[in-house]
């Protein structure tokens, strides 16, 4: 996850600031700073929150596998003495 969470942040650092300087040569609207670090640290945020959640469900998906023995189970299939 921490791959992600840099592989994104980097991404829309480079991607936010080529955005603002094409705006700015296109329409001459400056963005200021502080908007663009905003921008940046939300689609970081977001993006750890995606990659977190992909990470727990590809843990539920993953089948665990019971001890064998009867009695380390407290499921409904453990024998009453």
């Amino acid at each position: 996850m921490k791959h992600a969470v840099w592989i994104s942040f980097l991404s829309s650092l480079i991607l936010v600031n080529v955005i603002a300087e094409l705006v700015f040569y296109f329409s001459g609207l400056y963005i200021v700073p502080l908007f663009r670090v905003v921008l940046i640290f939300g689609i970081t945020i977001i993006t750890a929150i995606f990659a977190g959640t992909i990470m727990l469900i590809g843990q539920l998906e993953q089948e665990k596998p019971l001890s064998g023995h009867v009695r380390d189970t407290l499921s409904a299939d453990r024998k009453k003495n």
